[in-house]
């Protein structure tokens, strides 16, 4: 028999979340049990530095932007790769007790008091805490270090950072020594949990090769099902696209097609399609993602890219380009779902005015030859791996209009024409 959790239906949000707009998308049973990393937001916040860093945003512009000071973001982008605000110490002694804490509760899985919705306390309050826990990580931290130029006086030295190294490693050791001893006491789905446990901690932890490496083993378990196989494949992709690994992630989503295309329920190849059409966004290819954007309107439970808002507007920018003008009415100007939605994205749809009439006057301030002739658009950072640019998915800014994100146009010019109608309604 396959190694498969038992089939459960999507579970309802709780009322009370973070990001009020969220609400609008119930996440998947396979969206809820995704990694939390790598964080996409985080990603983005490092995409923001990064132009910000290389003049492509004035001071100015890039405050209006951030909602916040880049210095400021720059300290709080830092403080969260290396080790928060408690200190070295502090972090690693909380860090060695989560995963005590991690393994006695995997132990006595399944005797936890549960909630109305099906879910313990403890993992609701877990998954919260992880959106924001630091993420101890060296070679990111260095990374950082170099290509933004950050000589803070509360950086991180190379004698914590080599600390920071030698815990990780212990760390390693012993997530491997509890996959040894599933594998020997337990059963098949204790050694998947095990391996994925390793996976998901070198996605945070360590370096992309590190961790592509732990989801390689996964991805090797004998009497893997189809769905376990494509989770994996889904979450390396995304470690593929913080680092900016764009070749790396199109072959891991052929993959997951191939995967997919043997078995496999709706909801994981809706969540496919959903990767698939950013994976396009990434390289600049907007007609093959249009098209898997708009049918992903209706179906959309991948929060952990980017929330519903963002992913819609997506969605109506690209099919703009595209889409018939029947189809565009129907799927985009009444659409309900982007009506919906309409009141957290006013850079595209305001009060009073279409969709179309909005979007238009965007892209006709802009050259329009310059836009849809890709032979005129910039190169990507890169397709290398050796060049670790990053590409966020998600904004915590539901009026930012994320289009500068996938690096789609980086024109001075339209880029802070975009930027300076993200906060106007």
């Amino acid at each position: 028999m396959d190694i498969d959790e038992n089939n459960v239906k999507p579970k309802t949000t709780s009322s009370a979340t973070k990001v009020p707009k969220k609400t609008v998308v119930t996440p998947s049973a396979s969206a809820e049990t995704s990694s939390a990393h790598p964080s996409m937001s985080l990603a983005q916040e490092i995409h923001r530095l990064t132009m910000f860093h290389n003049g492509k945003l004035t001071a100015s512009d890039a405050s209006g932007i951030m909602g916040m000071d880049p210095t400021d973001l720059m300290e709080k982008v830092m403080n969260r790769v290396g080790c928060g605000e408690k200190g070295v110490e502090a972090a690693l002694k909380e860090n060695e007790e989560k995963l005590k804490s991690a393994e006695e509760g995997e132990k006595k899985k399944g005797q936890d008091k549960k909630t109305a919705d099906g879910k313990s306390d403890d993992a609701t309050k877990d998954e919260e805490e992880k959106e924001e826990e630091p993420l101890l990580n060296p070679s990111l931290y260095r990374h950082l270090q170099s290509t933004l130029s950050y000589t803070s006086p509360s950086a991180l030295s190379e004698e914590n950072l080599d600390a920071l190294s030698a815990h990780n490693s212990a760390s390693i050791a012993t997530l491997r020594s509890r996959i040894t001893e599933a594998k020997d006491e337990a059963g098949d789905m204790e050694v998947l949990h095990a391996h994925m446990d390793l996976a998901r901690y070198c996605a945070r932890c360590c370096t992309k090769e590190e961790a592509l490496e732990a989801y390689d083993e996964v991805l090797a378990l004998p009497k893997l099902s189809v769905g376990k196989k494509l989770d994996a494949c889904l979450e390396m992709a995304r470690v593929c696209s913080f680092w900016g690994d764009w070749r790396k992630m199109k072959d891991t989503l052929e993959k997951a097609a191939k995967v997919i295309a043997k078995g496999g329920d709706w909801d994981r190849r809706n969540r496919l399609k959903v990767y698939q059409a950013l994976s396009f966004l990434l390289v600049r290819d907007l007609q093959s993602a249009s098209k898997l954007l708009v049918d992903g309107i209706a179906t959309f439970s991948c929060t952990e890219l980017c929330d519903y808002a963002e992913f819609i507007t997506y969605a109506i920018l690209t099919n703009l380009l595209y889409l018939p003008r029947t189809e565009l009415k129907k799927n985009i100007i009444d659409g309900s779902e982007i009506l919906q939605v309409s009141k957290e994205i006013p850079v595209v749809v305001s009060d009073g005015s279409s969709v179309v009439s909005i979007s238009r006057s965007i892209f006709l301030t802009f050259d329009q030859t310059n836009l849809l002739n890709r032979s005129n658009w910039p190169t990507p950072f890169t397709t290398a791996t050796t060049n670790n640019s990053f590409t966020p998915l998600s904004s915590s800014n539901p009026t930012l209009l994320p289009i500068v994100t996938f690096n789609l146009m980086l024109d001075t010019s339209f880029v802070n024409f975009m930027y300076s109608h993200s906060n106007s309604s």
